[in-house]
């Protein structure tokens, strides 16, 4: 089984990748340093509760739904 950090990171990618941003223009976005989100994206970082918040509203979703899988 995966990682709860992994599953996080696994949907913030596709969440952008359907939106058709990329990495650096959502780590903007988010005001996330650019290697840190790639960090996040792979699961190797356990991104804090106000950096999920700045995420989901980047990609303009509820954090809830980047906890599904």
């Amino acid at each position: 089984m995966d990682s709860l950090s992994k599953r996080f990171g696994r949907r913030v990618k596709e969440v952008r990748c359907s939106l058709n941003i990329t990495q650096e223009q959502l780590a903007d976005m988010a005001d996330i340093d650019r290697g840190h989100m790639g960090h996040i994206e792979r699961g190797t970082k356990c991104p804090s509760l106000n950096k999920v918040e700045q995420i989901a509203k980047a990609l303009n979703v509820q954090e809830h739904m980047l906890m599904r899988d």
